[in-house]
């Protein structure tokens, strides 16, 4: 039992980058039918996980907070829909069980959520509601601990405030390290167990600096090995990062980090 979740061996026990196509997170190999498993979509089901308990279920990168199984809207843009980046409930009309990015949310203010990785629109995932988290920020943008923080629904990102709108976020409580600029690589790995690592010159990449960052990879010849990837080890020489489909290859390459921000996730409209 993992905070009011019951989990099975039918249900990925990860946090992050939950996408499937059933509301229940597993389905029959078969018929594509939804498996019982515990797993029920609706913020009304919100469950608390302690952070011996997000640690575990995250590779060490999410915190102590309120999570819930949610459905992605059909409808939202794919692209505002990552680690880090800001939701919210569609509308009223159709329920607090399913959302979408908060430049399609009718009500940007009602119960906001933070995506952990990822999703097919259309498909259901795992959201933070409140607790310790990372939002993702403009990368441009250097916010100090204590800055309210507001999203842009024009990005989902977000920017920095001291006036309190329906839109806020949180009070930022640790800026994490981010790299000056991009970083070289050299070669990377083939997979294994859903990560690969790449190798490189991994500047200020002593342990954990990098852990719970997203990477955009660039310039590898076989495509599986670029895109956007959550770092879950680093070193200064290596990144570890959450590419279950890279292929090995010996090739110059760039690792660059998307800036984000660790943060007291409070929302004013959440139903906490």
């Amino acid at each position: 039992m993992a905070g009011g979740i019951n989990f099975t061996s039918y249900v990925p026990t990860t946090l992050l980058g939950v996408n499937s196509a059933s509301p229940t997170l597993a389905a029959e190999a078969v018929t594509s039918l939804p498996i019982p498993t515990g797993a029920r979509p609706g913020i009304g089901n919100v469950f608390y996980l302690s952070e011996s308990w997000a640690q575990q279920l995250s590779g060490n990168v999410c915190h102590a907070g309120w999570y819930a199984v949610v459905q992605v809207d059909a409808g939202a843009t794919a692209a505002n829909i990552a680690f880090g980046t800001v939701g919210a409930m569609l509308s009223l009309a159709k329920g607090n069980a399913i959302f979408t990015d908060v430049t399609h949310a009718l009500y940007p203010g009602s119960n906001p959520c933070v995506f952990l990785g990822a999703v097919t629109p259309g498909n259901y995932t795992i959201v933070q509601l409140q607790g310790d988290g990372q939002v993702v920020a403009a990368a441009s943008q250097t916010i100090t601990p204590g800055t309210m923080l507001v999203s842009n629904a024009s990005t989902a990102t977000v920017a920095t405030s001291s006036t309190y709108t329906a839109e806020t976020v949180g009070v930022a409580t640790v800026t994490v390290n981010s790299p000056g600029g991009a970083l070289t690589l050299s070669a990377v790995a083939a997979s294994s167990g859903g990560s690969a690592v790449y190798t490189g010159t991994i500047t200020g990449g002593s342990t954990p600096n990098y852990i719970g960052l997203t990477f955009v990879i660039a310039g590898f010849t076989n495509a599986v090995n670029n895109g956007t990837f959550l770092c879950t080890a680093c070193s200064t020489t290596t990144l570890t990062l959450s590419n279950p489909s890279a292929i090995a290859e010996t090739h110059a390459g760039t690792a660059t980090s998307q800036n984000l921000i660790r943060t007291n996730i409070n929302f004013p409209f959440g139903i906490l």
